[in-house]
């Protein structure tokens, strides 16, 4: 607001002089005329000179839409904003290009200090331009109040469901669809026979065909009731495991889930799989998909009552990390903006349907999004750990509480800690130069430490001065009046060598009393703390004394009767005379007479040193595996950040407070956007809270159109990851609404009860052909008929492995990359033994299955809603030609000839395990003409099952 009234005062000020209408004394004449003059001779001669070639009305093209050939276009400024800011240089987009700091301009050079400060001074005085007349560019500007009336901006409403009067319509989503048949005229398609509805459900919920004996009951239960016998097998699919796998599926194909990174030498993740099994685990639990965004946005912030839940919350944060990342990028800066740039892009395809990262150079063109809305997400990100530090940067990894033998962890780290400390210390001591340190569990005798003392008055902790024993020491901070320090410990009767530690410095006592009680009474010595003590530096004798087991032996430093300065304390040893090698040794040390026995400690030392070391490398080697999920975490300083002028990296604007997207936000009484209320961390919390909330009315829209999407074969909105202008309308928004506003208050936001809800009705169980008129809905746009649908890639890989009798149920999850190295590059998928689901296949960005690149898998780069759907002459081919299919072919021949002894059965088990049906006349006459001659030849039986492999019936789903 101030630079905004600055400006718009500056300007106010250029046209009231300009026009005459400004009365102004005589000295306020003489000054503007000064301020002119200044500008006409340091001003306008740089701009004409090294401006106007790219920013003049008469200049080839206009850069930036910024003119500077008038005070008009300087006021108005660019693309970037105003480009001078009257009397405030130091928030002058201007200066900053001028020096370099955001453009560069001129381009070519950079003007010298003195035109710079001329600039300055212009600008600090007011920016006076007495150049008349000039054009400014019209700027297209967002208007969010236009924006909130399209349709995907508007509340969800609770629409009416439509009285059709039919008996088609059995459903609410049915009456819905029948109103639009009945205004437009036409008549849906008739209903699918049995085995299509079973082979449909079957595929749509489980990603597999039916067994051959659950087709038989199918029929059965459909000849009494079709009604009833959809539901229950909806029913019993819905339960499954193999539902989550399914749906989990759609669902990391929307995450833009891979194992890898991608970009440059693509690093593999090797515990990306714990988020592809929590999705599984999510869509199988049912799991509230609100809660499932919170997680995506922000688990690792969410509160949990349980160590699973903290796992799971933890776990679904890696939705942050999981994109395409180029970590070797040296320029880290620009590194992290991209990183936050494909966050913020994948969470608007993700959850809203829109194209957010569109407007990080420039407001959206198309939807209502300015740009300071995107870089309102971007605070939340930047205040939001992603990557770590290192010439490779490397994604944040958080240990996870279950699946751990924490006792094992717990007393691995304790030893580990107890050897690094000792490492530590001891390498202290060896080097040159160094103040030694000793610990107290190395020392012979007793040792009492100053942490097992007893105090009066104030003492603090210190280790600013190294000589000293353990963790460090004690002092008195020269508040000698408060009391004294008392070292106390049960001895063996005998005669002890007595010493006393503490560090020496210039700032301590001379002076310092320290009475020993011993059995034949006390004795004070006062120490000169102001010296180093002899020997090791860090004891000095009190002397040798006598103690008995009738009281403790204690040893009392008189603080209050020290002279003036800092008293320490630190430790006191006691060494039995009995031990003459020790004492000894320690008097000899004490008195500096022994260079020879410290050159001995030294090579002790450091031969303890290397057994140490080679202890910590073998320790390191026995270390219990930790769990561990890619994960993010909130930096311990949040903050707002710039709008980035052309979305360079290094050209920052203005700040922008952190906020989520103007157009959905509630408005203040001046009508204008209120941001997130972000008081502290990242703003993730309060992104997530928003996302989810009722009033936003993009999230379950999207959400219910890509169930949708997955079920029936088209969404009601035909771009499942556009939402915004250049995205579709929807062909039933009625629909969409009833769909979305039942999925979020009835269903309180369950994935099961949506997918039932569309499976169960009629619209879902009609056929693709038979009964209705393609040319009266061009494009199906009325469902009026199912859609024929290409099945996806991982069906027909598991539907082939299902036939061969290789597919593994028994993998449930887990790392399946048999080897793990640094990149993906060259991966042998070949070594995938056993053959598990095609979901559990690890998906490496730079090395995917050959037959998942050949048939349209989703592209791990990208948010996809909707797999592209091809048909190439490749996909034939691989058919073919593969070894893969070649060799389930074999295999399912052998087992066709195992199991059946006829020619016709084995050609009735072969297409109802493949295609869900028995095989029509036509069909079979076929097979037994080519296998009749040579009834056992696996070969031949090879063939047919390879042929079946190949046919349209297999690849694709009425």
């Amino acid at each position: 607001m101030c630079r905004f009234r600055s400006l718009l005062n500056s300007v106010l000020l250029i046209a009231l002089i300009a026009t005459g209408t400004l009365t102004v004394s005589a000295e306020d004449e003489a000054l503007d005329a000064d301020r002119v003059a200044f500008f006409e001779s340091k001003i306008r001669p740089v701009l004409v000179r090294h401006c106007y070639s790219c920013h003049s009305a008469d200049g080839k093209s206009v850069k930036g839409n910024l003119l500077l050939d008038s005070a008009a276009g300087i006021a108005a400024g660019g693309d970037s904003g105003p480009a001078v800011t009257a009397g405030e240089p130091e928030d002058s987009l201007l200066i900053s290009a001028l020096k370099h700091e955001s453009f560069e301009m001129p381009p070519d050079r950079r003007l010298s200090d003195q035109i710079i400060a001329d600039f300055e001074t212009w600008i600090r005085d007011g920016a006076i331009d007495p150049r008349k007349g000039g054009r400014t560019i019209q700027r297209s500007e967002i208007d969010l109040e236009k924006g909130r009336t399209f349709w995907s901006f508007q509340p969800i409403t609770q629409p009416s469901v439509p009285d059709v009067g039919t008996q088609w319509a059995q459903t609410e989503i049915d009456r819905f669809i029948a109103a639009g048949h009945m205004s437009a005229g036409v008549k849906p398609a008739l209903d699918a026979d049995a085995d299509q509805v079973l082979r449909r459900l079957s595929i749509v919920l489980t990603g597999l065909p039916p067994s051959v004996e659950r087709i038989f009951q199918f029929r059965a239960e459909w000849q009494a009731d079709p009604d009833r016998a959809i539901s229950a097998e909806a029913d019993r699919l819905l339960a499954s495991r193999q539902f989550g796998e399914r749906f989990g599926r759609h669902w990391l194909d929307v995450t833009r889930f891979a194992e890898s990174s991608g970009g440059g030498r693509s690093l593999m993740f090797p515990h990306a799989w714990r988020f592809r099994d929590y999705v599984i685990a999510s869509f199988n639990d049912d799991k509230p998909i609100d809660q499932l965004m919170w997680e995506h946005v922000a688990g690792d912030l969410l509160p949990y009552t349980t160590a699973r839940e903290s796992d799971e919350q933890v776990t679904g944060s890696g939705y942050l990390v999981l994109g395409p990342t180029n970590y070797e990028q040296q320029d880290k800066e620009l590194l992290r903006m991209d990183v936050i740039d494909e966050q913020i892009d994948s969470l608007g395809r993700t959850f809203l349907g829109l194209t957010l990262g569109c407007a990080r150079c420039h407001d959206h063109k198309f939807d209502p999004i300015p740009m300071t809305d995107y870089y309102g997400l971007a605070g939340i990100f930047r205040s939001t750990e992603t990557l770590t530090p290192g010439n490779v940067s490397g994604y944040v990894l958080t240990d996870l509480k279950t699946n751990a033998d924490r006792d094992a962890f717990e007393k691995w780290s304790h030893r580990d800690s107890q050897i690094r400390q000792q490492i530590a210390e001891i390498r202290d001591r060896v080097a040159p130069n160094s103040p030694t340190l000793l610990a107290s569990g190395e020392l012979t005798g007793v040792v009492v430490d100053d942490r097992n003392a007893e105090y009066s008055g104030e003492w603090v902790e210190s280790t600013s001065v190294k000589a000293y024993v353990d963790a460090g020491y004690r002092h008195n901070s020269g508040n000698a009046a408060e009391g004294g320090v008392t070292f106390r410990t049960q001895l063996a009767p005998g005669r002890y060598h007595v010493r006393f530690a503490y560090s020496a410095s210039s700032n301590r006592s001379s002076r310092v009393p320290v009475t020993v009680s011993t059995a034949d009474g006390e004795v004070t010595v006062v120490l000169n703390q102001q010296k180093t003590p002899a020997g090791d530096g860090v004891f000095a004798t009190l002397g040798e004394f006598t103690f008995d087991d009738d009281a403790p032996a204690a040893v009392f430093v008189d603080a209050p009767h020290a002279g003036a300065g800092v008293v320490v304390v630190d430790a006191v040893q006691f060494l039995s005379l009995s031990d003459t090698a020790d004492v000894s040794r320690q008097r000899k040390a004490d008195s500096s007479e022994d260079p020879a026995a410290a050159k001995q400690t030294m090579r002790k030392l450091r031969q303890r040193l290397s057994e140490l070391e080679e202890q910590l490398k073998q320790h390191g080697k026995q270390k219990p595996e930790t769990p561990q999920a890619m994960s993010v975490r909130d930096l311990d300083s949040s903050a707002d950040w710039h709008v980035h002028l052309r979305g360079s990296a290094h050209h920052l604007g203005p700040l922008t407070p952190r906020t989520a997207l103007s157009v959905t936000m509630p408005l203040d009484a001046d009508g204008k956007p209120i941001p997130l209320n972000i008081n502290s961390g990242s703003g993730r919390l309060q992104l997530a809270d928003w996302l989810t909330a009722e009033a936003n009315p993009l999230t379950a829209r999207v959400f219910v159109n890509r169930i949708w999407t997955a079920v029936i074969g088209e969404g009601l909105v035909r771009t499942p990851d556009n939402f915004g202008a250049t995205g579709q309308l929807p062909t039933h928004p009625e629909l969409l609404d009833h769909l979305a506003w039942n999925f979020i208050h009835r269903d309180q936001w369950s994935v099961k009860k949506l997918v039932r809800s569309i499976v169960v009705s009629r619209v879902f169980r009609i056929r693709s052909n038979g009964g209705a008129h393609p040319q009266d809905d061009p494009g199906n746009r009325l469902l009026t008929r199912a859609f024929r649908r290409h099945l996806d890639v991982e069906v027909l890989r598991d539907t082939m492995l299902l036939t061969s009798g290789q597919l593994d149920f028994s993998v449930q999850g887990g790392l399946t990359i048999r080897k793990l190295t640094q990149y993906d590059n060259g991966y042998d998928h070949d070594s995938l033994t056993p053959p598990v689901r095609s979901v559990y296949v690890p998906l490496l960005r730079n090395s995917i299955l050959p037959m998942f690149d050949v048939f349209d898998m989703a592209n791990a780069n990208l948010v996809t809603g909707r797999r592209n759907v091809s048909t190439l002459p490749a996909q034939g081919l691989f058919l073919q030609n593969s070894s893969f299919v070649m060799a389930q072919a074999k295999l399912s021949a052998e087992r066709l000839l195992k199991e059946s002894t006829t020619a016709d059965d084995r050609i009735d088990h072969l297409w109802l395990v493949t295609l869900g049906r028995l095989p029509e006349a036509e069909e079979r006459s076929v097979v037994l003409s080519y296998v009749n001659d040579q009834p056992e030849d696996i070969n031949r039986w090879a063939a047919v099952v390879q042929s079946v492999f190949s046919s349209l019936d297999f690849r694709y789903m009425e």
